[in-house]
């Protein structure tokens, strides 16, 4: 019976996090712990300059008011399984409620600009006096020490900072490309959930509260590879390969177009036994025969000539069929997915379960990307405690004004006439 009821229980179950970030690299962070159980409230405001600027990105959910503030489908995908409230911090009476929920929180975590906490008198001092277990987690661009400490930024800023933009892209003369969405927003969350899962171990063993300073241009170096170490060695900065592989001599490696409008194959051939496997399922053309293709040395040094002749063949297939035929053979191949791939055809991410209908209070049923990880034997769902996707502006204002802090209807009343909730 202790065993089935432990199984029940969701990892960070207890654990009260207010969630105080924007955007995606701390909205992600807090994701992750409300999945795995914690009671994520997330303080928003409503006034035009103080929205988190992905509830206003389109795409947007069909239907209803398209000016809405609840519909936005990245919103939606980087929230779910949170609670939602409003405050306003830049008045008093806001920052005395905001006080009053560190009381009885855990976690706080916030990506604001740099200074901005302090500016409040809300900075890790002043809410460690409040309370001493608090684990404070905060996000900045640079980190809050060191000559860049109060520099302002967003992930691409500090992807580029971090010499990732720099690395992206088609070899020189061409630019970098850097890597188009801002993925470093992404890592980030993820280091930033794993660093407040240490801290409450820490804090278990401890019984204190710790402050927590994650640099996402940190962040984008520690995920750059070999590159740091190639520089060091040998004073020399990575180059840009494109889809091409910068190990070995492994030729022919990229991405091919295929039979349709921008459809592609990944190949990737890494020994000579490969590559004859490729030449029989093209059918032995005439030119794979030549001397400049012989070895795979002699396929490197002249790679441009080979991907010309490979995209010749790949023109007419379809990407999934060529694949299989290829994997058949031994001959690394998969087709490049869009998003209609990965969410309507992809039939690996549907045995998995990988999109969950999750309720919305405004937009109704809506599929959201699942935690990336199984467990046997524990609870970790996307729809974290309220079962749901994400909180629709000030929905739980009653639960966490009425039944948190204690507030009587009333009292909840005169703060929203007063424009502080």
């Amino acid at each position: 019976m202790a065993e089935n009821a432990n199984m029940k229980r969701r990892p960070l179950e207890g654990i009260r996090v207010i969630d105080l970030t924007k955007i995606v690299a701390g909205p992600n962070c807090t994701r992750m712990l409300a999945t795995m159980g914690a009671e994520v409230i997330r303080v928003e405001w409503h006034d035009n300059r103080a929205l988190d600027l992905l509830r206003m990105v389109n795409p947007k959910a069909p239907g209803g008011d398209p000016e809405s503030l609840n519909r936005s489908g990245l919103f939606n995908n980087i929230n779910p399984g949170k609670y939602g409230v409003t405050l306003n911090l830049s008045l008093p009476q806001g920052r005395d409620l905001f006080k009053r929920l560190i009381a009885k929180a855990d976690v706080l975590c916030e990506n604001y600009s740099p200074k901005q906490m302090e500016s409040w008198e809300l900075g890790y001092e002043n809410l460690r006096e409040i309370n001493p277990k608090l684990i404070y987690m905060q996000i900045t661009g640079m980190g809050k020490s060191g000559t860049y400490d109060g520099y302002l930024s967003v992930g691409p800023t500090a992807q580029a900072l971090s010499g990732l933009t720099h690395m992206s892209g088609l070899p020189e003369p061409m630019p970098p490309a850097g890597w188009g969405y801002s993925y470093l927003d992404h890592s980030t969350g993820y280091y930033g959930a794993m660093l407040v899962l240490a801290a409450l171990m820490k804090r278990r063993r401890t019984g204190n509260g710790c402050y927590i300073d994650v640099s996402q241009t940190e962040v984008g170096i520690i995920t750059s590879g070999t590159a740091t170490l190639e520089a060091q060695l040998t004073g020399k900065h990575t180059p840009r390969r494109g889809n091409r592989a910068g190990v070995a001599n492994w030729a022919p490696h990229g991405a091919y177009p295929c039979r349709g409008k921008d459809e592609w194959i990944a190949i990737a051939i890494h020994n000579d036994a490969q590559w004859t496997s490729l030449v029989e399922e093209m059918g032995k053309p005439v030119w794979a025969s030549d001397a400049r293709f012989a070895t795979a040395e002699s396929r490197k040094a002249n790679e441009d000539d080979l991907d010309s002749k490979i995209a010749e063949f790949t023109r007419d297939q379809d990407r999934y069929e060529l694949a299989k035929r290829l994997q058949a053979r031994g001959v690394s191949a998969a087709a490049v997915q869009n998003a209609a791939d990965r969410c309507e055809r992809d039939e690996q991410l549907k045995a998995r379960g990988y999109f969950v209908p999750l309720p919305h209070n405004e937009i109704g049923m809506w599929p959201i990307e699942n935690f990336p990880a199984k467990f046997e034997s524990m609870r970790v769902e996307v729809g974290g405690l309220p079962g749901r996707g994400a909180p629709t502006m000030g929905e739980n204002n009653e639960y966490v004004y009425g039944k948190i802090l204690g507030l009587k209807p009333k009292e909840i009343a005169t703060l929203q006439e007063e424009w502080v909730i």
